[in-house]
């Protein structure tokens, strides 16, 4: 029997599923739909269940600046049912994603009856605050290249198969999407990629990177 994929975030509790059952409308969206928008005053949360979106929020000139990507059983939205505020980013189906739609007071509702949910949430804001605490000091403190180096090392998965330090991008990033994630250009991080290879610091291998030397690729961010 497959678990709910409610309990992604809420947990196995069956108290607190059938409450959230309850509180929440399951919606499907196509790939590139975009499901919350910038400045608009609504304040849903939703729970993403299956597929991949991603926050991005648009220049003064119209460019996409990456913000963050989420995946099954992470929450987006819950800002603006805390605050009462308007929508800081626009979130967009980069698939076919299923969501479970919670109106603002009903969400509220469960953190209030759940410890379990206000807990799960305040970690989250805590996560989001330290990855754009982190990001902001990249921003200010490193070099392009020393962004990308960082990125990669933090995309990567420890490479199982073959033991020992090396580790894992698969499949290798969209250079155009990783450029976003630093706050660079494509060809920055192409150049930068090839560079690393030409180093042996890196290899490819099918679709995916693999980090030969975490280490010295770590030694390399500045």
């Amino acid at each position: 029997m497959e678990p709910d994929p409610l309990s992604l975030f809420f947990g196995n509790d069956k108290d607190v599923l059938a409450a959230v059952k309850a509180s929440c409308s399951l919606r499907r969206f196509d790939n590139g739909a975009t499901l919350l928008a910038e400045e608009e005053e609504d304040n849903e949360v939703f729970l993403l269940l299956e597929g991949k979106v991603r926050a991005i929020v648009l220049s003064a000139e119209g460019h996409e600046i990456w913000l963050d990507d989420f995946g099954p059983g992470e929450i987006f939205g819950e800002m603006a049912a805390l605050g009462g505020f308007e929508r800081t980013s626009n979130i967009i189906a980069v698939t076919d994603v299923t969501v479970a739609i919670f109106p603002a007071k009903k969400f509220l509702g469960l953190m209030k009856r759940h410890g379990s949910i206000g807990l799960a949430v305040s970690k989250i804001l805590v996560q989001r605050m330290r990855s754009t605490t982190r990001r902001m000091f990249e921003l200010s403190a490193l070099s392009a290249p020393g962004r990308i180096y960082a990125e990669l090392l933090r995309l990567s998965k420890p490479y199982e198969e073959v033991g020992g330090e090396k580790r894992i991008i698969s499949p290798a990033p969209v250079l155009s999407v990783f450029a976003g994630r630093v706050n660079s250009t494509r060809e920055t991080v192409s150049r930068a990629i090839n560079d690393l290879e030409k180093r042996g610091l890196i290899i490819r291998e099918g679709k995916a990177l693999i980090i030969i030397t975490p280490r010295k690729l770590s030694g390399l961010i500045s």
